[in-house]
């Protein structure tokens, strides 16, 4: 067990009866789940309630959390994240979207340099489209290890598979990615070629 993870878990067995702890891992989460649950919703509005329902149901569950069922607290509260969005589907009668990825950025200062903001605006987007096109499981993976944060082990935990087959389907999913991007550019070079 790692320092942070005994770090966390001192605080959750904590945060059932002192305030002070819980705000200290809401702190530590917040940003994590938010970036997270806009990604697999897609609406920000119905992401900031859904994040609410996930705080809601950790306070509820820290009594009973026991690092021994996790690998880390942050296995913990990403396994109630995933199944609180999986609800929120259930309830709306809607398919699983994912979210520019724009929209997770931090607002700009406007002192930067606006040809730089369209560039990564632009990578973004494409990133997201590249992102779209994989395979669902590989497209959690990813989205677990790159936007909550995760190690595999805990990824392996939220999604209830074996830790070499979240290495598998992360290193396919970049592979997949990487090929994508490329095979985009060598596209973009031959259009403007023929220009």
């Amino acid at each position: 067990m790692t320092e942070d993870s005994q770090y966390e878990k001192t605080l959750a067995q904590r945060a059932s009866y002192d305030p002070a702890a819980f705000q200290t891992l809401y702190e530590l989460y917040f940003d994590r789940v938010y970036r997270y649950v806009v990604n697999r919703i897609g609406h920000p509005e119905d992401a900031e309630d859904v994040v609410s329902e996930i705080f809601v149901q950790v306070i509820k569950g820290l009594p009973k959390f026991r690092n021994r069922h996790a690998p880390s607290f942050a296995a913990w509260i990403f396994t109630i994240a995933r199944n609180t969005i999986i609800d929120f589907y259930r309830r709306k009668g809607r398919t699983p979207q994912h979210v520019a990825l724009g929209d997770l950025a931090d607002e700009w200062s406007s002192g930067c340099d606006p040809y730089r903001l369209l560039v990564e605006r632009e990578n973004r987007s494409e990133l997201r489209t590249l992102l779209q096109q994989l395979p669902d499981r590989r497209r959690e993976v990813v989205t677990l290890r790159y936007f909550a944060g995760l190690r595999n082990l805990e990824i392996a935990d939220v999604m209830g598979i074996d830790e070499r087959t979240v290495a598998s389907h992360l290193s396919r999913g970049l592979k997949d990615l990487y090929e994508a991007y490329v095979e985009k550019l060598k596209t973009r070079e031959t259009d403007g070629n023929a220009t």
